[in-house]
C-alpha cells in the first residue's frame, strides 16, 4: 500500500490483528477509531490496543482520512463480500 506514514502505521496494526477477527469486530473497531479521532473517544482495548499510538492524530483533522483509510477499506471489503455471498450462484 502506498500511503503516508500514518496510513502505513494504521495498515500495519490492521495487518497484525485482522486474521481471526470477525466482521462485527472490525466494524466496531472502525467506529471506535473514528470516535477516538473525531469525538475524543477512548482508543480500542485488547488486541487492538496498539491503535492508541495513533491517538495524537486527533489533533490533526487533515490526517484523519489517511489514518482511517485502512479501517474504511476493510469494512468496505467485508460489505462487498457479504453482498456477493447473498447473490445466487450463477451456473
Amino acid at each position: 500500500m502506498k500511503a503516508c506514514a500514518l496510513g502505513q502505521a494504521s495498515s500495519s496494526i490492521m495487518a497484525s490483528h485482522v486474521v481471526g477477527s470477525t466482521a462485527s469486530e472490525l466494524r466496531d473497531l472502525r467506529e471506535t477509531v473514528r470516535k477516538m479521532l473525531k469525538e475524543n473517544g477512548s482508543p480500542p482495548q485488547g488486541k487492538w490496543a496498539d491503535i492508541a499510538l495513533l491517538e495524537p492524530v486527533r489533533d490533526y483533522k487533515a490526517r484523519h482520512a489517511s489514518t482511517m483509510l485502512t479501517f474504511d477499506a476493510v469494512v468496505d471489503a467485508i460489505g462487498q463480500i457479504e453482498a456477493k455471498a447473498k447473490q445466487p450462484a450463477s451456473a
